[in-house]
């Protein structure tokens, strides 16, 4: 059976000034059926601030049945200083929230300076227990499994893999032979969504904001699974539907959906 993983990025302060209520999110997420969830470092940030803990975020986990699958994101840019403090922030939620991943990008080109701190951070984040796994968008250099897997070749980075978002790989210059040609062991895992054609030229605009449910959208997500599948791969699914219409249902009836939604495309009982 193919797990589930529920992405509480959606309603993230990552994306906009929003509350993250993640306690309303991870109930709702076991409630809908979710086995795993991933949580994004700015609303364990914001969730904090307003009072809580990690601590109290991993029970709530345990006692509902849902594991953390993956923090993101952790973002290489062009400050040393801020790449590390990065990390480091990113590894003190890993010690305690035990995700398998950290989700990294690439602001820019990744350079002689970036992949020295790409490396960095794999040893802080590997040192707390989880693997870095790399996600290419197809508006900025690293943009295709072919440039991260060039990518990862450079930085050595024990343990890293290659995040495969199904919204990059039907908008970016990916073809199928890339997704199949790429090894099992170099898939970190799959992120799944949908998109109807697009309205606008502003990409960013377009992946934060209009992201459908599976099946709603123009992607040919059954052909994507066949491949996937056909690796042999087991991990779980991280299902990141970016909506800024489907961000205003209450957490619950948003968990549902997505997982009604998500479910008939991957194994399940």
């Amino acid at each position: 059976m193919i797990e589930l993983c529920y992405e509480s990025i959606n309603r993230s302060p990552f994306i906009e000034e929003q509350n993250a209520d993640l306690p309303a999110q991870i109930t709702g997420a076991a409630a809908a059926g979710f086995t795993c969830i991933g949580l994004d470092a700015p609303s364990l940030s914001q969730h904090c601030e307003q009072g809580g803990s990690l601590e109290e975020l991993a029970r709530t986990l345990d006692a509902l049945g849902l594991r953390c699958f993956e923090i993101q994101p952790l973002v290489v840019g062009d400050d040393p200083r801020k790449n590390q403090e990065q990390a480091e922030l990113i590894a003190g939620m890993v010690e305690i929230l035990r995700p398998d991943w950290v989700q990294s990008g690439f602001t820019g080109a990744p350079d002689a300076e970036s992949l020295a701190a790409f490396r960095q951070a794999g040893e802080i984040i590997g040192q707390a227990g989880a693997g870095l796994a790399v996600e290419y968008l197809p508006f900025l250099p690293l943009c295709s499994i072919e440039t991260t897997r060039e990518l990862l070749n450079r930085a050595e980075v024990e343990g890293a893999g290659i995040v495969v978002d199904t919204w990059h790989f039907f908008f970016g210059p990916d073809r199928w032979e890339d997704l199949e040609a790429l090894p099992l062991n170099e898939l970190a895992y799959v992120q799944f969504d949908d998109h109807p054609p697009l309205v606008g030229e502003d990409l960013m605009e377009e992946t934060t904001q209009r992201r459908v449910l599976p099946g709603q959208g123009t992607f040919d997500l059954s052909r994507f699974c066949d491949v996937v599948l056909a690796k042999g791969y087991t991990s779980p699914v991280s299902v990141e539907i970016l909506s800024e219409s489907l961000r205003t249902l209450e957490p619950s009836e948003f968990a549902r959906l997505v997982y009604d939604a998500t479910r008939p495309f991957w194994p399940g009982d």
